[in-house]
């Protein structure tokens, strides 16, 4: 009867303290994740389909777009990593992605690959990437820096190799518009490889 009674005063004594603790902690704000992929209306598309097969990739990036979290630059060339705000897969995949939609929507063929190659084609070109920055600052711009192959996989010969580099002002100060900043950069990439890949033709 003794320890009832001593658990109830306990109970009566610190439960209050108890409630207005859980009560006053910090409650984590929501992730948000952001894509480079822009899956905006098809296009619908006149006469016959290209016969081009295009395999995009490998694309490899430095260390710190590697991370979850999205990466801007400051002031002081410094890089700023945000847990609320992640990329929804990993950045190669995202640009590999992004990259093969614009192409076979600018090119007009279905033939386009992402790189590991498992499907029975044979690549008319193949294009490989390097990222050399992906950075910016919120609220100014979103800035892209590309240097890419385009390949002859049949004659095993290099036809194009650039560095682009592309810089994007941003609607506003947040991630949504940074992201979609960065979208336009990566459309402005595939402008750029569709011109050198029908000059090649």
């Amino acid at each position: 009867m003794n320890n009832f009674l001593s658990i109830l005063v306990r109970l009566l004594f610190f439960g209050p303290v108890l409630f207005t603790v859980s009560a006053c902690s910090p409650v984590s704000p929501p992730v948000a994740y952001h894509s480079l992929v822009d899956l905006g209306p098809a296009h619908e598309r006149s006469g016959p389909p290209s016969p081009l097969v295009i395999l995009v990739g490998p694309v490899s990036t430095p260390d710190i777009l590697k991370q979850s979290q999205i990466s801007t630059g400051s002031t002081d060339d410094q890089y700023l990593l945000n847990d609320q705000h992640r990329w929804a897969g990993e950045v190669s995949h995202q640009f590999s992605r992004a990259m093969a939609e614009l192409l076979s929507d600018k090119l007009g063929t279905e033939d386009v690959i992402i790189f590991p190659m498992w499907e029975d084609l044979e690549p008319t070109y193949q294009i490989t990437f390097d990222i050399l920055a992906l950075d910016g600052i919120l609220g100014e711009d979103a800035n892209l820096m590309v240097r890419w192959s385009l390949i002859d996989p049949k004659g095993k010969a290099v036809r194009v190799t650039r560095r682009s580099s592309f810089r994007q002002k941003t609607a506003d100060g947040s991630y949504d518009a940074w992201v979609s900043a960065q979208r336009s950069n990566v459309r402005r990439l595939s402008e750029e490889i569709t011109a050198a890949i029908k000059a090649a033709q």
